[in-house]
C-alpha cells in the first residue's frame, strides 16, 4: 500500500522556485540547511514543520536561527540535506546544459536567416542587372552549404535534447530509488518509522474513506530471550522472518512498518472490525508457525509468537490513536501473549 507522495524533478524545481522568495521575505539566511527546511515547507512534505514555522512567523515576523536548526534536527536529516543538494546541483547542471545548447542553436538560427536575406537581396540585385551563370552558381553554392551547416546544427541540438532528456530520466529514477531507499527500514527492508509517521499524519488528517482505518501494534513476544540466549544476530533473524510474513499479507490497502526494535506497526483500512481482527489473526498464525532452528541440526531451539494491539481510528489525533493501541497492546501482553486485543 503506498501512501507516499510522488515527487518529480518538475515539482522539485517548482519547490526551490517558491522556497527562495519566501526565505528572502522572512530575512531567512541562505543556507543548505534553511533550503533544505523551506524546501520542505512548500513541497509539505511535513505538515507538522509547516505548522511550526507557520507559528514562528506569525509570533517572530521570521524563524529565528535556533529553532531552525532544531526544526531541522527534528524532522529533516543530514541524507535529506545531501538529497536536496545533489538534486538541486543536478537540475541546474541539466537546465543550463539545455539553455546553453538553445542558446547555441539560435544563434546559428540566427546568422542562418542572415545568410538567407543577403542572398534574397543579391537574387532581387541580379533581376536588376546582367548576372552572369558564374555568379547564380556560387549564390547557390553559399545557399547550399549554410542549410548543410544549419542541417548539421539541427541534427546536434536534437542530439542534445535527447541526452538531456536522458540525464533527466536518470535523474528523476535516481530521485525515486533514494527516496524508496529513505523509506525503508534496513534490516528488514519494511517501511521506517519515518515513512509510519508521515503515512499516519496523511492518513489521520485525510480520512474521508467508506472504509475504517485500524492501528496495530505488533510486538515480538519474549523477544529479549532471543538476543540474551542466542545472540544478536539470531535477533535479527527472528525480525526477519516476521517481517516476511508482514510483508507476505500487506496489499494496497494493508501496510506493515517497523516501528523500532522488536516492535511492528500496521495501518489497515476494512470495512467492519471483524474483518480487520481476521485479517490480523491469520498473520498471528503465521508468525506462530515460525521457530527458530539451528543452522547445523536443523532443531528447533524455540517458537516465535506476536502480541497485536489494535485500535479503530475515530477522528481523534495520531498520538491518542498510538495510545490506544499501546494499551491494546500491553492487555495482549497481559493476557498471555500471543493474541489479539482491540481497544
Amino acid at each position: 500500500m503506498e501512501f507516499r507522495l510522488k515527487n518529480t524533478l518538475s515539482h522539485s524545481a517548482e519547490c526551490l522556485r517558491k522556497a527562495v522568495p519566501l526565505m528572502v521575505k522572512y530575512n531567512i539566511a541562505v543556507t543548505p540547511a534553511n533550503y533544505a527546511l523551506w524546501y520542505s515547507y512548500v513541497s509539505g512534505n511535513h505538515p507538522k514543520l509547516n505548522q511550526k514555522l507557520d507559528s514562528a512567523l506569525r509570533t517572530f515576523g521570521t524563524c529565528p536561527p535556533a529553532l531552525s536548526r532544531d526544526l531541522f534536527e527534528e524532522f529533516l536529516s543530514d541524507k535529506d540535506l545531501e538529497l536536496f543538494d545533489s538534486v538541486a546541483e543536478d537540475i541546474n547542471a541539466v537546465v543550463a546544459e539545455v539553455e546553453k545548447n538553445v542558446g547555441q542553436t539560435l544563434n546559428s538560427a540566427n546568422d542562418f536567416s542572415e545568410v538567407l536575406s543577403s542572398c534574397n537581396q543579391e537574387l532581387s540585385d541580379f533581376t536588376k542587372e546582367d548576372a552572369s551563370e558564374r555568379d547564380i552558381l556560387e549564390l547557390v553554392n553559399k545557399l547550399s552549404e549554410e542549410s548543410k551547416s544549419m542541417q548539421h546544427t539541427t541534427e546536434r541540438f536534437q542530439q542534445q535534447l535527447r541526452a538531456a532528456y536522458q540525464e533527466i530520466s536518470k535523474l528523476r529514477s535516481e530521485l525515486n530509488e533514494s527516496k524508496r531507499a529513505a523509506s525503508k527500514d534496513g534490516l528488514t527492508g519494511l517501511n521506517n518509522r519515518k515513512s509510519f509517521d508521515e503515512d499516519l499524519d496523511l492518513l489521520c488528517n485525510s480520512h474521508h474513506s467508506v472504509l475504517k482505518l485500524y492501528l496495530t501494534i505488533v510486538d515480538i513476544d519474549n523477544f529479549k530471550q532471543f538476543n540474551d540466549d542466542f545472540g544478536h544476530q539470531k535477533g535479527d533473524l527472528v525480525l526477519k522472518v516476521v517481517a516476511e510474513r508482514l510483508k507476505k499479507h500487506a496489499d494496497e490497502l494493508n501496510a506493515a512498518y517497523r516501528y523500532g526494535g522488536e516492535e511492528f506497526c500496521i495501518l489497515s483500512q476494512f470495512k467492519d472490525k471483524r474483518s480487520a481482527v481476521n485479517y490480523l489473526e491469520k498473520i498471528r498464525v503465521d508468525i506462530e508457525r515460525l521457530a527458530l532452528k539451528d543452522n547445523k541440526t536443523g532443531k528447533s531451539l524455540r517458537s516465535i509468537s506476536a502480541s497485536f494491539g489494535v485500535a479503530e481510528f475515530d477522528g481523534e489525533s495520531c498520538e491518542m490513536l498510538l495510545e490506544r493501541a499501546d494499551k491494546a497492546l500491553y492487555k495482549a501482553k497481559e493476557s498471555g501473549r500471543n493474541c489479539i486485543i482491540v481497544a
